[in-house]
């Protein structure tokens, strides 16, 4: 509780000198240093210092084979930017964003007075643990309260992860798996940096990302990428996290597969669209097929998933198509997450 004292006269107007003079040094520039109205910059595009924007809400982008979408609190490098969009470096490619989607981040876009007003990324301070009998010392999954709350749109991601899950196990919110292997020691809701040792990974400040695919729970999970090599083939992981950095899940993506094709003909039943859950890619377009299949080891679910683009030929008067991979995810799900999944799903997909 904040409490007002009456001061009078001199008192009162030497202490409200000195608050505003502390407010001057916290600031750290003076007030009078703030730039006048009149270099407000206008509606032409301006360049500045490339720097980083933090994205304030989901945006779907287009990439090499379909589509994505870019969580909220996701950071990226700034390549430009003017008073309407903001282009910015994903996948090794531009991307280009509505500046109401994002602030800038540093003291570039400060310098450059571009963006709208910097504001603090919204970081979970409340955690909600799904209510169980067991007792208090067994490790409970952390999720923002509404984590199972409707979602607009993303039935197609839904409905694919309730046909690749429900064959392995039932909807439900059962924690009775904590301490389940899930990859290499990594166990179900093992601290994140007790499983970055016992992986072997960098030991960096690696930056935790919002999972925005519709059907896991809602606002409430993360994922923290790492580069190296696995299992051969694999360049990168992800640590699956809830909202107090215990790991629920891992992920390994393959994002440059060589020299494997397929023909039309073994791919026309790959009718799937999500080629990647954790990273929200699916397919959009017609030239691109993704393969998805599913299977239980123990008390772990894995989805294993493939996209192929069509590669035309000619040969003699005919047209031949064949499908080159371009990218492959392994996501492993302990069965007790499995069940908190498809539990969202439901209720998701729910028409009332």
């Amino acid at each position: 509780m904040v409490c007002y004292a009456i001061l009078s006269g001199s008192i009162r107007k030497a202490v409200i000198l000195g608050a505003v003079g502390a407010v001057i040094l916290v600031a750290g520039n003076p007030i009078a240093a703030a730039p006048p109205p009149t270099q407000v910059p206008n509606s032409s595009p301006s360049a500045m210092t490339p720097g980083f924007v933090v994205l304030t809400q989901p945006v779907k982008v287009k990439i090499a084979y379909g589509e994505t979408v870019l969580p909220a609190g996701m950071k990226l490098p700034v390549v430009s930017s003017d008073a309407a969009s903001v282009r910015v470096k994903y996948m090794g490619e531009v991307q280009t964003i509505p500046i109401a989607a994002a602030r800038f981040d540093g003291s570039a876009a400060e310098t450059a007075g571009a963006g709208p007003p910097a504001t603090p990324p919204i970081v979970p301070t409340k955690f909600a643990a799904i209510p169980s009998n067991m007792p208090d010392t067994q490790l409970q999954v952390s999720l923002q309260p509404g984590y199972d709350s409707r979602m607009q749109g993303g039935e197609t991601s839904m409905r694919e992860l309730q046909s690749l899950l429900s064959t392995h196990c039932s909807e439900g919110v059962d924690l009775s798996g904590a301490g389940t292997k899930i990859y290499n020691g990594a166990t179900y809701l093992m601290n994140a940096e007790q499983a970055t040792t016992v992986l072997g990974l960098p030991h960096s400040a690696p930056s935790r990302v919002p999972v925005a695919t519709p059907g896991f729970p809602k606002n409430s999970l993360y994922y923290i990428g790492y580069d190296s090599a696995f299992e051969g083939h694999f360049n990168r992981l992800y640590l699956v996290t809830d909202t107090a950095n215990k790991v629920v899940a891992v992920q390994l993506v393959d994002e440059h597969p060589k020299g494997r094709w397929q023909s039309a003909a073994a791919l026309a039943a790959a009718t799937w669209s999500t080629y990647n859950f954790i990273n929200a890619r699916m397919r959009a377009s017609d030239t691109a097929r993704v393969q998805a299949a599913s299977k239980r080891q123990g008390n772990i679910v894995v989805i294993d998933t493939q996209v192929f683009q069509r590669v035309r030929t000619r040969v003699g008067r005919t047209n031949v198509d064949r499908y080159e991979e371009q990218e492959n995810a392994k996501l492993l799900i302990p069965t007790p997450f499995a069940r908190i999944i498809l539990h969202c799903a439901k209720i998701g997909l729910s028409k009332t």
